[in-house]
């Protein structure tokens, strides 16, 4: 029995409708929410890993597009009478780039098919990039000899067609699919690169794909995850890094292909200023340290030492008296840092004691502790210091 709500898709018979009249023969309100069914749609609805499409109906939002069936339904913040007409405008510039994207991959996929035996077994688009994996492990020579023949299958400019084969005559073809269900096979053919069973919408000719760039890959459940995108997306991040290049040029003073050998050597010399300031402060640190021996401890107090500053100063300590060194620092008012360390004693009691008397947090090794208390004046603190 034919469905009464069943859908025309335009998108299927022309890619590139972007606008359409259509009369409503369903509307049903769930939450704030009308689902709309038209007699036909250019609206590709969301599937395949690909998102629905956007745009208007008689100037309302379509806000998403699902298909339930044979049933295309549109979803709009207003009401629409059944049998009223309506007239549909796509967001065209983005339906393009998704077809862009969408037939990019399928190239891919058909090159990676025919050089390795892997099959397509997961795609995602979303607004900037597409997610394509494989269930085979793809090398960083075998992405690059992929992308290269993608881009020179757009060059070839080879026709993209769609076929609606009947069942019996899709049991003697050969194309990739994700899915067993040979009914209702709708397939894309991209010249001798590939044929793929497909829902979604596509551009003529592999000319229209522009370029296809792959721009990470992942190890991912066995197989490999390849990032990619193409056409005015590609081009699009290919202008965004020729601007940061160009201010990395700039900035660094070479031509654009020694960009990554001038960040190298400054990033070397960063990381060996980086290691002389630290050795400069351990220095400044211990220089600046008036530590005061009692009968069991060392103590002494600095202002904005890190903890490594402390430790280094507790080392320092150590190698000249067996004692339990407690260095503290202030880091803002009524609060401090504080390093113990010990050769021969287990600083974790002592740690427990002065948290506990400081509404401290801290902890660590028997040797070695670190931690924060809060104490509105180093008198008290010494007086801890000396009851042990």
């Amino acid at each position: 029995m034919d469905n009464p709500l069943k859908t025309e898709r335009l998108y299927e018979k022309d890619a590139y409708c972007r606008e359409f009249s259509a009369k409503v023969i369903s509307c049903e309100k769930e939450d704030e929410i009308y689902n709309v069914v038209l007699d036909k749609t250019a609206f590709f609805p969301e599937g395949g890993g690909q998102s629905a499409d956007t745009g208007t109906l008689n100037g309302i939002e379509v806000v998403d597009v699902q298909l339930l069936g044979d049933t295309v339904v549109h979803k709009v913040k207003e009401n629409f009478p059944v049998g009223s007409e309506v007239v549909g405008k796509l967001n065209f510039d983005i339906r393009f780039r998704r077809m862009q994207n969408h037939s990019g991959e399928h190239v891919l996929s058909g090159i990676v098919h025919s050089l390795f035996g892997y099959n397509n077994v997961g795609f995602h688009m979303s607004k900037s990039e597409m997610t394509v994996d494989f269930d085979g492990v793809l090398t960083a020579e075998d992405i690059e000899e992929v992308e290269r023949r993608a881009n020179y299958a757009v060059y070839k400019n080879l026709p993209i067609s769609v076929s609606y084969p009947s069942t019996e005559e899709s049991e003697h073809l050969e194309y990739r699919s994700k899915l067993d269900n040979i009914e209702n096979l709708r397939l894309v053919t991209i010249g001798d690169i590939d044929c793929c069973a497909c829902c979604a919408p596509h551009v003529l000719s592999t000319g229209e794909i522009g370029m296809i760039k792959v721009i990470d890959s992942t190890p991912n459940k066995g197989g490999t995850r390849l990032t990619v995108i193409a056409g005015f997306d590609a081009f699009s991040d290919y202008s965004m890094l020729n601007r940061e290049n160009k201010k990395l040029m700039k900035t660094l003073s070479v031509s654009r292909n020694l960009v990554s050998d001038a960040a190298d050597k400054q990033l070397e010399l960063i990381n060996q200023l980086r290691y002389q300031n630290a050795e400069l402060s351990k220095r400044l640190a211990w220089a600046e340290l008036s530590p005061i021996t009692l009968d069991k401890c060392i103590l002494a107090f600095s202002k904005d030492l890190s903890y490594d500053e402390l430790r280094h100063c507790a080392n320092m300590l150590m190698e000249k008296d067996e004692k339990m060194c407690l260095l503290f620092s202030t880091s803002d008012e009524g609060n401090y840092i504080y390093v113990v360390s010990s050769k021969t004693e287990d600083t974790r009691p002592v740690v427990k004691a002065l948290n506990e008397a400081f509404s401290g947090k801290g902890g660590g090794k028997p040797n070695y502790a670190q931690g924060k208390i809060v104490s509105d004046s180093e008198d008290k603190i010494k007086a801890f210091a000396e009851k042990l």
